[in-house]
């Protein structure tokens, strides 16, 4: 949070307990649950914690960056003053070319300059105080050896050891992180946007408007994209549960049982004797299968397996899965579509032309959808009986859209061949188990 005086949580006005890691935040046990930062998608941390964390981490940062030698500092400081040359060097080369042009990239660049020159010399400084504090200390270990005085070297010997210890541990930043290369160049990029432009102004009022039309078309283009993305999504999920109730059905008519005594058929009874299987069924018996057994087959004691008498209905899984728009649907939102195109002067080929980019008489779903909603009008059930109907797999061919505006015998056809295509196939008859 920017505000280093800020207690409460600026969502729910409560205490601060947590640290949200994943958005670098204190937050309140509100956020936890209610959002925006929730456990699901945040990693959550307790701010006693997140404190600890840091501490050791910015510990550890420290305890690495040691400084080096008083040698390594005489060579920094040469490189620094190298620098410095080269910076000003790069300067007056693009100086001498935004002079002429503009005082204001002038003003930008000797700002950059001088920042970066603050910096540097601010490096020196700081590591030229480290210098001048090894030379004295240099000078003051030379005097107190030079006077033979041996009380007075014992009594500052601690001091310069104390002393010596803390410029060996005191760490300095060795990387140059300031480099002439990245000194603004607006002149030669300003040429490069304004080679054909009347003036800055014509520039940005063209910018402007580019960006907001490309800001407008995304977020059509979003939107159409999650309506088709959710609108599959809930197809795929229904057409799975279709899927598993089929297959459940078809598991329980697999499953059989005997005609005598209504046992089921598995591992424990396929092998054993049947009670009721007797030489004379009572006179009412009609037994528990639709399969019925031989005269032979019966008072053997053994079961007879078959299919329950009472069947499953057999879900029509392929007609489900592709109801198909008829012909005289589509020849409504046809003469819907030539209705509109004629009231509004509306040139649809030239417009899919438009967003055509390989010039192959195809364009995808999302622009197919955006060009029916926003210069049709037409509804998301609408477009989508077309597209079915077109039976596209995955960019759709706009020429065929424009036949059938001129063919209803097309629109006719396109319906047999479809209806041909997804006739659901004829059930094979299953020779009953028996044991």
């Amino acid at each position: 949070m920017s505000n280093l005086n800020q207690k409460n949580c600026v969502h729910h006005n409560r205490e601060l307990t947590y640290f949200c890691e994943s958005c670098e935040e204190p937050i309140c046990k509100l956020c936890t649950t209610l959002g925006p930062h929730n456990y699901t998608l945040h990693r959550i941390n307790s701010l006693q914690e997140a404190f600890k964390m840091r501490v050791e981490h910015i510990k550890q940062e420290i305890l690495h960056n040691i400084l080096p030698k008083r040698d390594e500092i005489f060579a920094q400081i040469n490189r620094i003053e190298y620098r410095i040359q080269e910076i000003k060097y790069v300067k007056n080369i693009i100086e001498r070319d935004c002079r002429a042009e503009m005082n204001g990239i002038e003003d930008r660049l000797n700002q950059a300059e001088q920042m970066k020159q603050t910096i540097l010399q601010h490096q020196i400084s700081v590591i030229q105080s480290d210098l001048d504090e090894m030379n004295d200390l240099a000078i003051q270990f030379f005097n107190l050896t030079k006077k033979n005085d041996y009380l007075e070297f014992l009594f500052d010997s601690q001091s310069l050891l104390d002393r010596i210890e803390f410029l060996i541990a005191k760490p300095y930043n060795k990387g140059i992180d300031e480099i002439p290369d990245d000194l603004p160049r607006e002149l030669t990029d300003l040429r490069l946007l304004l080679g054909k432009m009347e003036g800055q102004q014509q520039m940005l009022e063209v910018l402007n408007e580019i960006i907001w039309r490309m800001i407008n078309e995304r977020k059509q283009e979003e939107e159409l994209s999650q309506q088709i993305l959710r609108r599959h999504s809930e197809n795929e999920i229904k057409e799975w549960q279709k899927l598993v109730e089929f297959f459940t059905e078809q598991l329980k008519e697999s499953e059989m049982i005997c005609y005598f005594c209504n046992e089921p058929l598995n591992i424990k009874t396929i092998n054993k004797s049947c009670k009721k299987n007797k030489d004379h069924s009572p006179e009412n018996f009609v037994g528990y299968t639709v399969e019925k057994p031989t005269d032979q087959q019966i008072g053997t004691k053994r079961h007879f397996y078959g299919h329950a008498v009472l069947k499953a209905k057999m879900p029509q899984l392929q007609e489900e899965q592709k109801k198909l728009p008829s012909a005289v649907i589509i020849e409504g939102i046809m003469s819907k579509i030539k209705v509109r195109m004629q009231d509004k002067s509306i040139k649809l080929l030239e417009i899919f032309q438009e967003h055509d980019n390989d010039k192959n008489g195809f364009v995808n779903e999302i622009i197919f959808n955006y060009i029916m909603q926003e210069h049709l009008q037409l509804i998301d059930e609408e477009i989508e009986n077309i597209v079915m109907f077109m039976d596209c797999k995955s960019d759709i061919n706009y020429n065929i859209l424009f036949n059938m505006l001129k063919s209803s015998n097309l629109i006719q056809k396109m319906e047999s061949d479809l209806v041909q295509k997804y006739r659901p196939p004829k059930s094979k008859k299953r020779t009953p188990s028996q044991n």
